[in-house]
């Protein structure tokens, strides 16, 4: 298979006042961004007078650092094109990578529908993973009142946690904990002050973290615990032969505040590829966001090798393969994130349309 030559994009998101700024005005600093442009609101909020070499036009300006730092001031595709457009005119230098900065009540899941689906974007730019930011001093309490956190850590392919000198070590590991229990494929890193290195970008693409590539790693990758997020859960449930050739599903503990439940389907009969892609469409249909993550090993009618799956509402990441089954035979495990209000009736439409012939 050839390698995929389309520019990566990395999304970085984080909640207001989370430090994803800080962060970024740390990273174009560094000879790590050379070849990389950078999408952000506003130049000023990340401070780059004084690393200004030349000023391009009003909405592009190029570091001495090699980076290439681009202001949003109409839309992303339009920013994008007008990118791409000066450095295939040598206008400016040709650029290996791209970083878009958020808002901080942004959706990142919209930023990946374009990426998938407008045509000029999707046939030269390929996405390679969300870095979200969260406030070490306020990241348990915002979980609990504000959905957009909550997703910003759901569909994170690594998370940076900020400001960890304003709480002590307990709360820090409370804090890694939380993450984990809601998206635990995703890498946790600390950055105080900002201070991370640019490199985490070049190892957080969807297939790159060795806990998606080791099969001995891979059940933790699809572990559907979810978390106890300091609020009242609900107890596990369990409903066994839930229909023919599936195994044990599992409800995790749900937080009544985040309003997020995950739930795990385990086939032992090969599935069938088409009436897979056939159920996550529908369920994306019908759901829409509601459905954050899904991920899972899969067992196909066509194939000898354990099948990657990993995609956001229902947007799926170009497959990998594995070498050996983790478990020692093959089997397929799928884990959804979900909104818990609609996550039963998920559960069941994707059940209905997998398993049965219409």
């Amino acid at each position: 298979m050839s390698k995929d030559q389309r520019i990566p994009i990395t999304i970085l998101t984080g909640f207001l006042g989370s430090g994803k700024t800080t962060m970024l005005n740390h990273w174009v600093h560094q000879p790590e961004m050379k070849d990389c442009a950078v999408l952000i609101n506003e130049f000023g909020s990340v401070g780059l007078d004084h690393e200004l070499v030349q000023q391009v036009d009003n909405s592009v300006v190029l570091l001495s650092s090699g980076c290439i730092c681009c202001t949003l001031q109409s839309s992303f595709v339009n920013s994008l094109l007008d990118l791409f457009k000066k450095a295939l005119r040598g206008e400016i230098p040709r650029f290996s990578r791209v970083v878009i900065e958020t808002t901080g009540l942004a959706d990142p899941g919209s930023l990946l529908s374009i990426i998938c689906y407008d045509q000029f974007v999707a046939q030269r730019f390929r996405y390679d993973g969300t870095v979200t930011v969260i406030d070490a001093s306020h990241i348990r309490e915002q979980v609990k009142k504000q959905y957009e956190s909550v997703k910003q850590i759901a569909l994170a392919d690594a998370v940076v946690i900020s400001k960890e000198d304003l709480v002590d070590k307990d709360e820090i590991a409370a804090i890694r904990e939380m993450c984990s229990r809601l998206n635990s494929a995703a890498p946790v890193y600390t950055a105080l002050n900002g201070d991370l290195s640019a490199d985490i970008l070049k190892e957080i693409g969807p297939y790159q973290h060795g806990g998606i590539k080791d099969p001995k790693e891979i059940s933790s990758w699809l572990r559907a615990e979810s978390s106890d997020l300091g609020v009242a859960t609900v107890p596990v449930r369990e409903v066994k032969k839930a229909g023919p050739g599936l195994g044990l599903l599992k409800k995790a503990p749900i937080s009544v505040h985040s309003d997020i439940s995950t739930f795990s389907m385990k086939f032992d009969k090969p599935l069938d590829g088409i009436k897979l892609m056939d159920a996550l469409d529908a369920v994306t249909m019908q759901f829409g966001d509601s459905l954050l993550r899904v991920k899972g090993i899969i067992n196909l009618t066509n194939s000898d090798q354990p099948i990657v799956i990993h995609g956001v509402y229902g947007d799926i990441y170009p497959t990998a393969t594995l070498d050996a089954w983790p478990e020692g035979k093959p089997s397929s495990t799928i884990v959804f994130i979900a909104r818990e209000t609609v996550a039963k009736q998920m559960e069941a439409l994707f059940r209905d349309i997998l398993l049965n012939d219409y």
